[in-house]
């Protein structure tokens, strides 16, 4: 959920029995430009196969480069993203929410992307230029050409409430390559042509993935505090990100009759609460914090915690 980046305070103390406010900077994860919030899910990609090897190669290795990527950046780690094959069939409608559910039970995942057969015009190849610094002769003459394709995209997540299926199209153009040693006739370079775009593939899925990765962006956060040794010990806790032994102490020191202070430990526990990841009771903690007192960076918070449900 964050990054940590650098820790600094801000002394506002008008007096002795004034708390303070100590500023924590972060770099906080947000959900993915698409607006799909990954974090936490079992995610599976499923590409579509016909009888079109173009397509299949290309789409194999959008599959391939779409997975690496979204582990990559979830840290889930590798393999952790499925990744199936699925032949087509007649009169199959593959973007349906139905088809998509369907496959989420398949594949036992609770995110799954769909990409459905790629439409590929003709590709053609130039003839071969010599390599400037070859590995060996049969790599001395390089031959590249272009492959257009259209592309469609559909993903589902059954944990969205909205249970929406979202929709992304493209076209673009592969650069298809083959290496020779400038002797082979145009059937063999177009075979060889044909084995790279698997590796095209792949390149153009970790693009795509910008689109499903998380964004990041800096923030500053507040712990409120009083300069007494139960506060400060929650303090230290809080900037190293031990949440749950701060608020243990937060709890304790909302047993007084001091308005103010009992203000300051509730803020704490919502902020506390929404490092944690639990938004509901971040809002409780602020709902009470708001009553006895409300401070001044209460709003701020309060918006952060709204955003994240």
């Amino acid at each position: 959920m964050k990054k940590i980046l650098s820790i600094t305070f801000i002394a506002f103390l008008i007096a002795s029995c004034s708390p303070v406010r100590h500023a924590i900077h972060l770099e906080m994860r947000y959900p993915s430009k698409s607006g799909i919030e990954f974090t936490g899910k079992n995610i599976a990609v499923v590409h579509l196969e016909n009888d079109n090897p173009l397509g299949n190669a290309l789409g194999e290795g959008i599959a391939d480069g779409l997975a690496y990527a979204l582990e990559n950046d979830y840290g889930t780690g590798e393999g952790s993203v499925g990744i199936y094959r699925m032949r087509v069939t007649r009169g199959g409608d593959y973007r349906s929410k139905d088809t998509l559910m369907n496959l989420l039970i398949d594949t036992g995942s609770d995110v799954v992307f769909l990409l459905d057969t790629l439409a590929t015009g003709e590709m053609t190849m130039g003839g071969p230029s010599a390599v400037a610094s070859p590995s060996s002769v049969d790599s001395s003459y390089l031959s590249t050409g272009n492959l257009p394709f259209k592309m469609g995209l559909y993903c589902f997540d059954a944990m969205n409430k909205d249970e929406k299926v979202y929709t992304f199209t493209g076209s673009s153009t592969a650069v298809p390559f083959a290496y020779s040693d400038g002797r082979q006739d145009t059937e063999t370079i177009m075979k060889r042509a044909e084995e790279s775009l698997v590796e095209l593939g792949f390149e153009a899925g970790n693009t795509i993935s910008s689109n499903f990765k998380s964004q990041w962006k800096y923030e500053q956060y507040s712990v409120v505090y009083f300069e007494t040794q139960p506060w400060y010990k929650a303090m230290e806790y809080a900037d190293r990100y031990a949440w749950k032994d701060a608020m243990d102490i937060w709890l304790e020191l909302l047993d007084t009759n001091d308005r103010l202070k009992r203000s300051c430990a509730a803020y704490n526990l919502a902020l506390a609460s929404y490092m944690l990841g639990d938004y509901d009771l971040a809002s409780k903690w602020l709902d009470r914090s708001d009553k006895d007192n409300k401070l001044p960076m209460s709003d701020t918070l309060r918006k952060r915690i709204e955003s994240r449900k």
